[in-house]
């Protein structure tokens, strides 16, 4: 919830932001090229800056909600 209210906030002053998770991989290099102290693990990072919009969108495919979602009791 706290990244998703920054998100927000970027974009109510005009910045696009992008979350990245898959930092989590890579934490210990990239705490041994920031200096980071050991007791500490990078959850996350968020790209910020303005959207380019000249560019193609990249998409990428989705399962359909029915392979990844049961309703139970529904």
């Amino acid at each position: 919830m706290y990244l998703q209210t920054v998100m927000l906030l970027l974009r109510a002053e005009g910045l696009h932001s992008c979350p990245q998770v898959m930092w989590t991989m890579y934490r210990k290099t990239v705490s041994r090229i920031v200096g980071a102290d050991d007791r500490l693990a990078l959850f996350c990072g968020v790209s910020v800056g303005f959207e380019k919009e000249d560019v193609p969108r990249l998409r990428t495919e989705r399962a359909e909600m029915t392979e990844t979602v049961s309703f139970i009791g529904a």
